[in-house]
């Protein structure tokens, strides 16, 4: 196996490199017989996020909730379905070594509830939007981070109350924390997928989705799932539009109450336009190259008439700039405790770095790799490790920029 080197940069003075201590990470042996148990009544939804250990001998230790909306008994079912999990523990130099931030994702959906609001939420929703139409951005956010915090019970609500987030917060000049209100504002769930991915590989996005159907509600009522929460390790394939034989430019969209046959998609045709829309406007000014070509072609797939001639001139240079043999720089913010990058070269440096960032983890096709996190060095991934992510572990709200340079 090759190791990863780290050169460091000072002023462009050539520097020995070093060769960091790496760890390997752990492997779920069982997660496809592993199925949460919704905690009854069946009367909302909830996604659960947990972070938790690995340690040494396979076992899990401690497990916390870290991001999503749920109540405590949906933390305390997800809980107890993260340990019944068995793993392969990390190693480092061939030891086995505990691995903290493991983080999985259950979600609970009551399947008829997709696209419904609440009274309750969808009144907040529009005193949230009134704030926004009368200027008032900063009491927009508050609203809406309270509502996210409080009193979110369906996904539909989740995703609408991150996409206006996710608006206010490119309007205050904030694209690198308005993609994560609008990741979640587009998330898309496979609920035929199957789990025979390798949880490190980056190429099939670990894509984790466990159903659990009583046969009395098998058409539509309740599934509840646990997955490996790297989803973003690589850009989702959007799900083609259905279109008919000969469909030219226009025919891309779905109709208003067909729902795509492999996936469900929280919001409505109408919204997730509008929020891939935002998406890519925030990737463009992080200046994130592979997530601005994701969020083009998730949008032409789902309505090829949102996009608009400027977006077609855009992306064209975006390809180039991709291509082309020259450097790359985005914008990064840790919120919930992560960012997740994937590059589009192979060799990497974070600077200008404001606040705690731990470790990053190169999620790859072959490995997961951790290392410390060290700033101002530069980071040369082999090819033999295949597509990479790479997550970035810290505090909250600490920043930097991830520069990608030319082989």
């Amino acid at each position: 196996m090759r190791k990863l080197v780290a050169s460091v940069l000072l002023l462009g003075l050539l520097s020995p490199t070093l060769l960091l201590a790496q760890q390997i990470g752990p492997s779920v042996l069982n997660l496809d017989e592993v199925v949460p148990e919704y905690p009854r009544p069946w009367d909302r939804e909830a996604l659960v996020v947990l972070d938790f250990t690995v340690k040494s001998d396979g076992s899990v230790d401690d497990i916390k909730a870290v991001d999503g909306f749920h109540e405590p008994r949906f933390v305390e079912a997800a809980s107890n379905a993260i340990q019944q999990l068995q793993f392969e523990p990390a190693t480092e130099s061939g030891e086995a070594v505990d691995w903290p931030g493991f983080r999985i994702s259950a979600r609970f959906l009551v399947r008829n509830q997709f696209h419904g609001m609440r009274a309750s939420a969808n009144s907040q929703l529009t005193d949230a939007e009134d704030l926004i139409r009368e200027n008032k951005p900063e009491e927009a956010e508050s609203a809406l981070r309270a509502v996210l915090s409080e009193n979110t019970e369906l996904f539909f609500e989740d995703a609408m109350f991150n996409l206006r987030l996710g608006e206010v917060l490119l309007a205050t000049n904030r694209p690198a924390e308005a993609v994560h209100a609008l990741k979640r504002a587009t998330q898309t769930y496979l609920p035929d997928e199957n789990n025979d991915f390798n949880l490190e590989s980056a190429v099939n996005h670990n894509r984790f989705f466990i159903i659990n159907l009583p046969e009395i509600f098998v058409n539509d009522f309740i599934t509840t799932g646990l997955q490996a929460h790297h989803t973003a390790n690589a850009p989702r394939v959007a799900t083609p539009a259905p279109l008919q034989r000969g469909a030219q430019r226009g025919q891309g969209r779905r109709g208003a109450n067909e729902r795509p046959k492999a996936s469900l998609e929280v919001l409505n045709n109408t919204l997730l336009e509008s929020a891939y829309q935002r998406q890519y406007l925030a990737n463009i000014s992080t200046g994130n190259v592979a997530a601005v070509i994701n969020t083009y072609n998730n949008l032409e797939n789902l309505n090829d008439d949102a996009i608009s001639e400027q977006m077609e001139n855009q992306i064209e240079q975006v390809r180039q700039l991709q291509n082309a043999n020259q450097r790359l720089t985005s914008a990064q913010v840790i919120m919930n405790g992560e960012t997740i990058h994937h590059p589009s070269h192979r060799i990497l440096a974070a600077v200008n770095v404001a606040g705690e960032i731990v470790s990053l983890d190169f999620q790859c096709e072959s490995r997961v790799i951790r290392l410390p996190f060290q700033a101002e060095v530069e980071w040369n991934m082999p090819e033999s490790w295949g597509q990479c992510a790479i997550r970035f572990r810290g505090e909250d709200g600490a920043s930097f920029n991830l520069v990608e340079f030319p082989e």
